[in-house]
Protein backbone atom coordinates (compact mmCIF):
# COMPACT_ATOMS: atom_id res chain seq x y z
CA UNK A 1 0.00 0.00 0.00
CA UNK A 2 2.80 2.47 0.66
CA UNK A 3 4.34 1.75 -2.14
CA UNK A 4 1.58 2.27 -4.53
CA UNK A 5 1.12 5.88 -2.40
CA UNK A 6 4.98 6.55 -2.88
CA UNK A 7 4.07 5.41 -6.61
CA UNK A 8 0.71 7.96 -7.18
CA UNK A 9 2.81 11.06 -5.19
CA UNK A 10 5.68 10.77 -7.91
CA UNK A 11 2.95 10.82 -10.29
CA UNK A 12 1.89 14.10 -9.16
CA UNK A 13 5.17 16.00 -8.64
CA UNK A 14 6.43 14.95 -11.70
CA UNK A 15 3.06 15.83 -13.09
CA UNK A 16 3.43 19.18 -11.30
CA UNK A 17 6.96 20.13 -12.51
CA UNK A 18 5.81 19.96 -15.51
CA UNK A 19 2.66 22.08 -15.31
CA UNK A 20 5.44 24.65 -13.26
CA UNK A 21 7.46 25.28 -16.03
CA UNK A 22 4.79 25.60 -18.44
CA UNK A 23 1.55 27.93 -18.17
CA UNK A 24 -1.32 25.13 -18.33
CA UNK A 25 -3.44 27.24 -20.58
CA UNK A 26 -2.59 30.42 -23.33
CA UNK A 27 -5.10 32.97 -24.95
CA UNK A 28 -4.74 34.41 -28.35
CA UNK A 29 -5.99 35.69 -31.55
CA UNK A 30 -6.23 34.27 -34.91
CA UNK A 31 -7.12 35.24 -38.54
CA UNK A 32 -7.02 33.42 -41.89
CA UNK A 33 -8.15 33.42 -45.21
CA UNK A 34 -10.09 30.54 -46.41
CA UNK A 35 -11.33 28.77 -49.89
CA UNK A 36 -14.71 27.51 -49.91
CA UNK A 37 -16.87 25.24 -51.84
CA UNK A 38 -20.37 22.95 -51.54
CA UNK A 39 -20.99 19.34 -52.05
CA UNK A 40 -24.01 17.83 -52.04
CA UNK A 41 -25.35 13.46 -51.94
CA UNK A 42 -28.15 14.82 -54.81
CA UNK A 43 -27.39 13.74 -58.44
CA UNK A 44 -27.95 16.75 -60.28
CA UNK A 45 -26.69 19.28 -57.30
CA UNK A 46 -23.00 19.97 -58.35
CA UNK A 47 -20.60 22.38 -57.20
CA UNK A 48 -19.77 25.44 -58.95
CA UNK A 49 -15.45 26.35 -58.50
CA UNK A 50 -14.17 27.70 -55.07
CA UNK A 51 -14.40 30.97 -53.67
CA UNK A 52 -12.37 32.93 -50.98
CA UNK A 53 -13.54 33.91 -47.55
CA UNK A 54 -11.66 34.80 -44.21
CA UNK A 55 -12.02 34.34 -40.68
CA UNK A 56 -10.80 36.50 -37.35
CA UNK A 57 -11.24 35.17 -33.47
CA UNK A 58 -9.82 34.46 -30.28
CA UNK A 59 -8.46 30.87 -29.62
CA UNK A 60 -7.12 29.29 -26.42
CA UNK A 61 -4.80 26.71 -25.52
CA UNK A 62 -5.77 24.22 -22.29
CA UNK A 63 -2.31 21.97 -21.86
CA UNK A 64 -2.88 18.55 -20.62
CA UNK A 65 0.68 18.05 -20.53
CA UNK A 66 3.70 20.11 -22.10
CA UNK A 67 2.71 18.69 -25.71
CA UNK A 68 -0.75 18.04 -25.97
CA UNK A 69 -3.60 20.48 -25.62
CA UNK A 70 -7.08 21.16 -26.15
CA UNK A 71 -7.78 24.06 -28.57
CA UNK A 72 -10.64 26.43 -28.66
CA UNK A 73 -12.00 29.73 -28.49
CA UNK A 74 -14.60 31.45 -31.17
CA UNK A 75 -14.12 32.19 -35.10
CA UNK A 76 -16.18 34.76 -36.98
CA UNK A 77 -16.20 33.10 -40.73
CA UNK A 78 -17.07 34.13 -43.61
CA UNK A 79 -17.47 30.94 -45.63
CA UNK A 80 -18.77 31.55 -49.62
CA UNK A 81 -19.18 28.45 -52.21
CA UNK A 82 -21.28 27.94 -55.47
CA UNK A 83 -23.48 25.27 -56.19
CA UNK A 84 -26.07 24.77 -59.54
CA UNK A 85 -29.22 22.29 -59.07
CA UNK A 86 -32.67 22.48 -60.96
CA UNK A 87 -35.17 25.07 -59.46
CA UNK A 88 -37.89 26.75 -60.15
CA UNK A 89 -37.51 30.09 -59.52
CA UNK A 90 -39.74 33.87 -58.84
CA UNK A 91 -38.32 37.33 -58.88
CA UNK A 92 -40.03 39.34 -56.58
CA UNK A 93 -41.11 41.72 -59.12
CA UNK A 94 -42.63 39.01 -60.92
CA UNK A 95 -45.84 36.20 -60.19
CA UNK A 96 -44.35 34.53 -63.32
CA UNK A 97 -42.67 31.27 -61.96
CA UNK A 98 -39.77 30.00 -64.32
CA UNK A 99 -38.01 26.38 -65.01
CA UNK A 100 -34.58 25.91 -65.31
CA UNK A 101 -31.37 25.70 -63.74
CA UNK A 102 -29.79 27.98 -60.76
CA UNK A 103 -26.44 28.81 -60.03
CA UNK A 104 -26.16 30.40 -56.30
CA UNK A 105 -23.37 31.86 -55.03
CA UNK A 106 -23.94 31.55 -51.42
CA UNK A 107 -22.21 34.50 -48.92
CA UNK A 108 -22.68 33.06 -45.39
CA UNK A 109 -20.85 34.16 -42.12
CA UNK A 110 -21.03 31.65 -38.83
CA UNK A 111 -19.69 31.94 -35.62
CA UNK A 112 -17.59 28.73 -35.09
CA UNK A 113 -17.08 27.56 -31.54
CA UNK A 114 -14.03 24.17 -32.15
CA UNK A 115 -12.83 22.35 -30.15
CA UNK A 116 -9.68 20.57 -31.57
CA UNK A 117 -7.28 18.15 -30.03
CA UNK A 118 -3.49 19.45 -30.55
CA UNK A 119 -0.30 17.18 -30.28
CA UNK A 120 3.13 19.11 -30.41
CA UNK A 121 6.48 17.81 -31.16
CA UNK A 122 9.30 18.97 -29.02
CA UNK A 123 11.89 21.82 -30.25
CA UNK A 124 13.55 20.87 -33.90
CA UNK A 125 15.63 23.88 -34.40
CA UNK A 126 13.79 26.24 -32.23
CA UNK A 127 10.72 25.12 -34.37
CA UNK A 128 7.86 22.94 -32.95
CA UNK A 129 5.24 21.06 -35.60
CA UNK A 130 1.80 20.21 -34.68
CA UNK A 131 -1.27 18.42 -35.79
CA UNK A 132 -4.55 18.66 -34.69
CA UNK A 133 -8.29 16.95 -34.85
CA UNK A 134 -11.47 17.92 -33.57
CA UNK A 135 -14.77 19.34 -34.51
CA UNK A 136 -16.88 22.37 -34.51
CA UNK A 137 -20.30 23.98 -34.47
CA UNK A 138 -20.89 27.27 -36.34
CA UNK A 139 -23.98 29.40 -36.07
CA UNK A 140 -25.68 30.93 -38.70
CA UNK A 141 -25.59 34.99 -38.55
CA UNK A 142 -26.22 35.97 -41.76
CA UNK A 143 -26.99 34.31 -45.79
CA UNK A 144 -27.26 36.32 -48.85
CA UNK A 145 -27.46 34.59 -52.43
CA UNK A 146 -25.88 35.96 -55.85
CA UNK A 147 -28.07 34.06 -58.71
CA UNK A 148 -27.94 33.49 -61.93
CA UNK A 149 -30.95 31.84 -63.16
CA UNK A 150 -31.08 30.10 -66.75
CA UNK A 151 -35.09 29.79 -67.82
CA UNK A 152 -35.37 26.19 -69.40
CA UNK A 153 -35.98 25.98 -73.31
CA UNK A 154 -34.84 30.01 -73.74
CA UNK A 155 -32.20 32.00 -73.52
CA UNK A 156 -33.53 34.51 -71.04
CA UNK A 157 -31.51 34.77 -67.81
CA UNK A 158 -32.29 36.23 -64.57
CA UNK A 159 -29.77 37.86 -61.77
CA UNK A 160 -30.85 38.29 -58.63
CA UNK A 161 -29.39 39.21 -54.92
CA UNK A 162 -31.63 38.28 -51.73
CA UNK A 163 -31.47 37.38 -48.38
CA UNK A 164 -31.47 33.63 -47.90
CA UNK A 165 -31.22 33.26 -44.14
CA UNK A 166 -34.65 31.34 -43.64
CA UNK A 167 -33.32 28.97 -46.20
CA UNK A 168 -30.38 27.60 -44.40
CA UNK A 169 -29.94 25.52 -40.77
CA UNK A 170 -29.14 27.49 -38.10
CA UNK A 171 -26.04 25.59 -37.21
CA UNK A 172 -23.35 24.04 -38.89
CA UNK A 173 -21.47 20.70 -37.61
CA UNK A 174 -17.71 20.02 -38.97
CA UNK A 175 -14.90 17.52 -38.78
CA UNK A 176 -11.92 19.65 -38.38
CA UNK A 177 -8.05 18.53 -39.54
CA UNK A 178 -5.11 20.51 -39.22
CA UNK A 179 -1.36 20.86 -39.03
CA UNK A 180 1.44 23.75 -38.86
CA UNK A 181 4.26 24.82 -37.44
CA UNK A 182 5.13 27.32 -34.00
CA UNK A 183 7.79 29.57 -33.33
CA UNK A 184 9.30 31.26 -30.16
CA UNK A 185 8.73 35.41 -30.48
CA UNK A 186 9.72 36.31 -26.46
CA UNK A 187 9.15 34.09 -23.36
CA UNK A 188 5.73 32.50 -23.53
CA UNK A 189 4.58 33.93 -26.40
CA UNK A 190 4.89 32.46 -29.56
CA UNK A 191 3.33 32.77 -33.34
CA UNK A 192 1.23 29.77 -34.93
CA UNK A 193 1.08 29.11 -38.53
CA UNK A 194 -1.19 26.69 -39.68
CA UNK A 195 -3.69 25.37 -42.67
CA UNK A 196 -6.82 23.46 -41.71
CA UNK A 197 -9.32 21.45 -43.43
CA UNK A 198 -12.82 22.44 -41.86
CA UNK A 199 -15.11 19.26 -43.87
CA UNK A 200 -19.08 19.86 -43.07
CA UNK A 201 -20.90 16.80 -42.19
CA UNK A 202 -24.28 17.80 -42.21
CA UNK A 203 -26.86 19.35 -44.97
CA UNK A 204 -26.66 23.05 -44.05
CA UNK A 205 -30.12 23.81 -46.66
CA UNK A 206 -33.83 23.81 -45.71
CA UNK A 207 -36.51 22.81 -47.37
CA UNK A 208 -37.34 20.71 -50.77
CA UNK A 209 -36.74 21.12 -54.56
CA UNK A 210 -39.63 23.35 -56.12
CA UNK A 211 -38.94 21.75 -59.39
CA UNK A 212 -38.91 18.14 -58.24
CA UNK A 213 -40.56 18.48 -54.69
CA UNK A 214 -39.80 14.63 -53.98
CA UNK A 215 -35.97 15.69 -53.80
CA UNK A 216 -34.69 17.92 -50.62
CA UNK A 217 -31.71 20.36 -50.62
CA UNK A 218 -29.08 18.84 -50.10
CA UNK A 219 -25.80 20.75 -49.60
CA UNK A 220 -22.09 21.01 -47.34
CA UNK A 221 -20.18 23.85 -47.59
CA UNK A 222 -16.41 23.47 -46.54
CA UNK A 223 -13.41 25.15 -46.61
CA UNK A 224 -9.53 24.34 -46.40
CA UNK A 225 -8.04 27.87 -44.37
CA UNK A 226 -4.60 29.15 -43.76
CA UNK A 227 -4.44 30.74 -40.50
CA UNK A 228 -1.76 32.51 -37.93
CA UNK A 229 -2.16 33.18 -34.71
CA UNK A 230 -0.40 34.83 -31.51
CA UNK A 231 -0.13 33.39 -28.18
CA UNK A 232 0.56 35.03 -24.91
Amino acid sequence: MRKIVLACSMVLILHAASVAQHKPFQFGFKAGMNLGWFNSVNEDYSNKGTDFGASWGFAADFYLMENYSVTTGFDVVYLNGTMSYPEKYQTGSSSVEYSGILTRSYRTKYIRIPVIFTMKTNQINKLRYYGQIGVGIGFLLTAKAKDDFDVLNSDENITNTKNIYDELRFTRESLILGAGVEMPVHKSTYARFGIIFDNAFINILKGKNELDPSVEHNGRNSFIEINASLFF
